[in-house]
């Protein structure tokens, strides 16, 4: 063989892996409009889990989770995140029972992708649209 088929087919072996590596970089790494809708999610799932922590907070402090959104914005010192950052709905919280509760946002992406590739918690799953998280006072409940 000649070094000039030799090295045609290098470039031709060459070429075809980086049009791979380019195909699989674009599969994974998402448009700049998805990348931003994925970024907006996550910011609303810190909102609720500093709202989650803010409502463990007000149950110890109180013996009692907080009634409403209102009693929980009112507790004096917090700064919580009420509204949502792409200026859709606001955080809901609702009281359950004595030891539930639920926190929901409105989320533009389903977090399936996301747990697929280890960036998301279980518990945190969430489906694209209107989602609840329901919360539990006591760890060994659901």
């Amino acid at each position: 063989m000649s070094q000039t088929a030799w090295g045609s087919r290098l470039l031709w072996a060459t070429s075809v892996f980086t049009a791979l590596a380019i195909a699989a970089g674009v599969w994974v790494i998402d448009s700049p409009a998805q990348q931003r809708l994925l970024r907006l999610d996550e910011s609303r799932l810190q909102d609720l889990r500093s709202l989650e922590q803010a409502a463990r907070s007000y149950r110890t402090a109180h013996e009692a989770l907080p009634p409403d959104m209102a009693r929980l914005r009112a507790t004096p010192g917090l700064d919580l995140p009420l509204h949502d950052p792409a200026g859709g709905p606001d955080y809901r919280y609702r009281l359950l029972d004595d030891n539930h509760f639920e926190l929901c946002a409105l989320f533009a992406t389903d977090s399936a992708r996301q747990r697929r590739f280890g960036g998301l918690e279980a518990d945190w799953a969430h489906p694209a649209g209107e989602h609840c998280f329901r919360r539990s006072i006591k760890n060994d409940e659901d």
